[in-house]
């Protein structure tokens, strides 16, 4: 019974369409209230590190046919049955990441994550005609993503908060320059390419799990997959190496698809 008293005069609501009216409006006001804080969105912050694997990718000119400067490679098949360019991978390396996100609804949450890598090796070995034996081909990689990443959240297992996520952005990359070694021709004899920096298209998918520490932080742990668009080397100067002399010539660049995946593992902080 819901009553306000003044003095001797009391007024009764319980029972009257006032009365009704009033408790209808503080059980709409109750529920809303309810409801605006359970959909609250919420914002985090959150730091990851992870390792990563490259997968398979093959160096080649940009356009083979190219005469002014000259490709590389040029059209045709190389000494090992496969079209002319270098067979590898750029290594393993640490992928650090930062990302601010906002959570929407109790499933849909977004970020922008920055991701970097500051160091990837190339491994390779080319096909040059006309050289016998083994030609290796080394250089260094940085590289530097930015993306909009969504995500789902699954139903819970446990403690355990599973997710998917997926990402678009862009990737710009830094190569040092490629050395082309060739042993056969003399323990010196080397062709090096100067390298160059590029942006591409990328994205990135992932799926993993969440566990909470305490109401602010929890422990992140996900596979990625990043494909990353194509790393390449500017045209310019070349310097052909060899036991008796030295020549520079002009050289069109070169391209390489860069992906990777490995596993994440990251601390997430609410605010």
């Amino acid at each position: 019974m819901l009553s306000i008293s003044k003095n001797t005069s009391s007024w009764s609501l319980n029972g009257t369409k006032a009365g009704r009216r009033a408790g209808g409006v503080l059980l709409a006001l109750a529920c809303f209230a309810i409801s605006a804080a359970a959909a609250e969105p919420a914002r985090y912050f959150k730091a990851s590190l992870s390792r990563e694997t490259s997968r398979d990718t093959r160096i080649s000119d940009r356009d083979c046919n190219l005469t002014n400067p000259p490709a590389l490679f040029g059209c045709g098949i190389g000494n090992d049955g496969q079209p002319l360019g270098a067979t590898g991978d750029f290594g393993s390396g640490l992928a650090m990441d930062a990302a601010l996100g906002y959570r929407f609804s109790e499933k849909f949450r977004a970020e922008i994550l920055l991701s970097y890598r500051p160091s990837l090796d190339v491994s390779a070995q080319a096909n040059f005609l006309g050289v016998s034996g083994e030609q290796p081909v080394q250089a260094e990689v940085e590289s530097l993503g930015l993306f909009a990443v969504g995500y789902l959240d699954l139903p819970r297992l446990g403690r355990w908060q599973p997710y998917l996520g997926a990402g678009l952005g862009r990737a710009h990359h830094r190569i040092g320059a490629t050395h082309y070694y060739f042993p056969a021709l003399g323990p010196s004899a080397e062709t090096l390419l100067r390298g160059g920096s590029h942006s591409e298209s990328a994205y990135v998918l992932m799926a993993g799990a969440a566990i909470p520490l305490s109401p602010a932080w929890k422990l992140d742990i996900a596979y990625r997959y990043n494909d990353l668009g194509e790393v390449r080397s500017d045209d310019g100067a070349a310097s052909i190496i060899r036991t008796t002399r030295t020549r520079v010539i002009d050289i069109a660049g070169t391209r390489a698809r860069l992906k990777t995946h490995g596993v994440m593992i990251g601390l997430h902080y609410a605010f």
